[in-house]
C-alpha cells in the first residue's frame, strides 16, 4: 500500500496502474500473470495518454537573455521570428499534436518568415515524426518561411541522417544551440529588411 500511495503521489497515472494492477492481481487469484498483463496494458496506455500532448512553448528573450516561455514569464514577442520549443519524443501517437502546434504558431505570427524549434527536449525520433518534419518544412517553405532547428540530439540526428531528411532540411539550418541560430536569423532578416535593425534592437525575440 505504502508502494502504491507513492506512485499516487509521484505521478496519478502511476498510481492507477498500480491500483488497478493490485486489484486486478487479487481477482484473477490464484493466476496472477493475468493481474499483472493487465496492469501492464494499463501501464502502456496511460503512457501513450500522456506523451500524446507533451509541452509546446513559445519563446521568448528574457532580461536575462535566456529564451523562456512567453506565457509564463509574460514576454512580448517578435514579428519577424517565431521560436518553439517542443518537450517530448516525436513518434506516432504524437505526430498530428506537433504538426498542429507548429502551424498554429505560424499562422498566429503572418509576418514572420523564419521558424526556429528549440529541439532540445526531442529525445526520440521514428518513421512518423521524421515524415511530419518532412512535410512541416516543405510546407512552409512553400509559404516563404525559413525552418530552423537548435539542438537536436545525436540519437535524433542519427534518424535524420539515414532517411535523408538532414540534407532536406540543409545543415545552414541545423545549430548546436538557440543562440546561434538567432544570429543566422538576424543577419538573414537584416539583408532582407532595410529597416530591421531598429525593429529588431525592440522585437529580438522580446529581447
Amino acid at each position: 500500500f505504502k508502494a502504491i500511495a507513492h506512485a499516487w503521489h509521484t505521478h496519478k497515472h502511476d498510481g492507477t496502474a498500480a491500483g488497478v494492477t493490485f486489484v486486478a492481481t487479487l481477482a484473477f487469484a490464484p493466476h496472477l500473470d493475468n493481474g499483472i498483463m493487465v496492469g501492464a496494458g494499463l501501464a502502456i496506455l496511460l503512457y501513450l495518454y500522456r506523451t500524446m500532448t507533451p509541452r509546446v512553448a513559445i519563446l521568448g528573450r528574457a532580461q536575462d537573455g535566456t529564451l523562456r516561455d512567453v506565457k509564463v514569464h509574460n514576454l512580448p514577442v517578435s514579428e519577424n521570428i517565431i521560436a518553439i520549443r517542443y518537450d517530448g519524443s516525436l513518434y506516432f501517437a504524437n505526430v498530428s499534436y506537433f504538426e498542429d502546434a507548429i502551424l498554429e504558431a505560424v499562422s498566429n505570427h503572418p509576418r514572420a518568415r523564419h521558424l526556429l524549434i528549440v529541439a532540445n527536449g526531442i529525445n526520440q525520433l521514428d518513421a512518423s515524426g521524421d515524415e511530419v518534419i518532412n512535410h512541416v518544412v516543405e510546407r512552409l517553405r512553400a509559404n516563404g518561411i525559413r525552418v530552423v532547428f537548435s539542438g537536436l540530439k545525436k540519437q535524433v540526428l542519427d534518424v535524420m541522417r539515414h532517411s535523408g531528411l538532414l540534407d532536406y532540411i540543409g545543415q545552414e539550418n541545423i545549430f548546436a544551440d538557440e543562440d546561434k541560430a538567432l544570429d543566422s536569423i538576424y543577419a538573414e532578416v537584416l539583408k532582407a529588411v532595410p529597416d530591421a535593425p531598429c525593429r529588431l534592437l525592440k522585437q529580438r525575440i522580446g529581447g
